[in-house]
C-alpha cells in the first residue's frame, strides 16, 4: 500500500512594494519577497486556524514578514515588473505545511484560537514606540489578556550588549532568552511555556473514521490526500487498512481531530453524494 501524504503546498502570490526615496532597488525587490513569503505562509494558516479573529491574522502577517523563510520549500519567481510606483511581482511558493503546523503551534496560535490566554507582561519604561509597536503586535498574535500579576509572566530588559532579555515566570519554573531581535526572545520563551503546557494537558484521543462504497484503490488514495488537507478539522489522519471485497472497497483512518462538529460537517458534505457510507469510533489515546 502506498499513501501519499500531502506535506507540502503550492500557491501563487501577487506582491506591490512602493517605492520609497531612501530605499534601493535590491531592498525594494528584498521587502517584495519577504512579503509575498509571508502572505504564501498566512494564506496556509488560514486553513490551519479556522475562526481565528481578523486582527490576530494582520498580527500575524506583521510578524511572518520577517520571519516566514523557516516554513518556506522553495519558490519561483514568475514575474517582476519595476512600474513608476514601485514594483510588481508574482511568485510561486511551496509552503511546508507540517513545519508551519509545528510552528503554529508553539506560538499558541491553536491554544489561544477561541479563548484568550490571560498573563501578565512588564516592559522597560524607556521602550521606544518602534519596540513597543512590535511587541504589541507580537501580544495580539499570541491571544493575550494582558493582567496585572498573572502567571504566566513575562517581563522584558535590555542588556549591556544592547540586546533584549525576556523572563518568562511560571508557577513552578523560570526561563530566560537573550536576543538582538525582540520577536525572537518573545517567541523561544512562550514557545516554551506552550510546550510545557501541551505536556500537561491530557493525551489527545484519536477517532477511527471507516468509509466504504469505492470501486477501486484509487479512490481511497484520492480522498486520503483530500483528509490530510482538511486542517482546521485534522490534525493527522492516517490510513491503516483497506479492506477489498467484491463488492466494493473499504478503508479505515486514524484520525487526530482538531474539531469534530467541523470534521462532521466535511463528511457530510464531501461522502455521501459521491455513493459513499461512513462511521466514527474512538480510537486509542496517543
Amino acid at each position: 500500500m502506498m499513501i501519499f501524504p500531502s506535506v507540502t503546498a503550492a500557491g501563487t502570490v501577487d506582491v506591490f512594494q512602493a517605492r520609497e526615496e531612501s530605499v534601493s532597488p535590491m531592498e525594494m525587490r528584498s521587502r517584495a519577497m519577504a512579503e509575498g513569503f509571508a502572505l504564501a505562509v498566512l494564506d496556509e494558516a488560514r486553513g490551519m486556524l479556522s475562526g481565528l479573529e481578523e486582527l490576530r491574522f494582520e498580527a500575524l502577517k506583521i510578524y511572518l514578514t520577517d520571519h516566514a523563510k523557516p516554513y518556506i520549500q522553495g519558490y519561483k519567481l514568475l514575474s517582476s515588473k519595476e512600474i513608476e510606483e514601485g514594483l510588481e511581482m508574482r511568485m510561486d511558493v511551496r509552503v511546508d505545511k507540517r513545519t508551519l503546523r509545528d510552528g503554529l503551534k508553539e506560538l499558541g496560535l491553536f491554544q489561544t484560537l477561541k479563548t484568550p490566554l490571560a498573563a501578565s507582561v512588564v516592559w522597560p519604561e524607556q521602550i521606544s514606540e518602534d519596540e513597543m509597536a512590535v511587541l504589541q503586535v507580537l501580544i495580539t498574535m499570541t491571544g493575550l489578556e494582558l493582567k496585572d500579576d498573572m502567571y504566566p509572566a513575562f517581563s522584558l530588559e535590555y542588556t549591556k550588549e544592547k540586546a533584549y532579555k525576556g523572563r518568562m515566570v511560571m508557577d513552578n519554573r523560570e526561563w530566560i532568552s537573550i536576543n538582538k531581535d525582540l520577536s525572537a526572545v518573545w517567541v523561544d520563551l512562550w514557545a516554551r511555556y506552550f510546550g510545557q503546557t501541551r505536556l500537561m494537558a491530557a493525551p489527545a484521543k484519536t477517532q477511527l473514521l471507516t468509509v466504504a462504497g469505492w470501486f477501486s484503490p484509487d479512490g481511497v488514495l484520492e480522498f486520503d490526500r483530500t483528509l490530510k488537507e482538511w486542517e482546521s478539522a485534522v490534525q493527522e489522519a492516517r490510513l491503516v487498512e483497506m479492506d477489498m471485497q467484491p463488492t466494493g472497497v473499504g478503508a479505515t483512518w486514524d484520525v487526530t481531530v482538531l474539531n469534530r462538529d467541523r470534521l462532521d460537517m466535511l463528511l457530510q458534505s464531501f461522502l455521501p453524494q459521491r455513493g459513499l457510507t461512513f462511521q466514527m469510533t474512538q480510537g486509542e489515546q496517543e
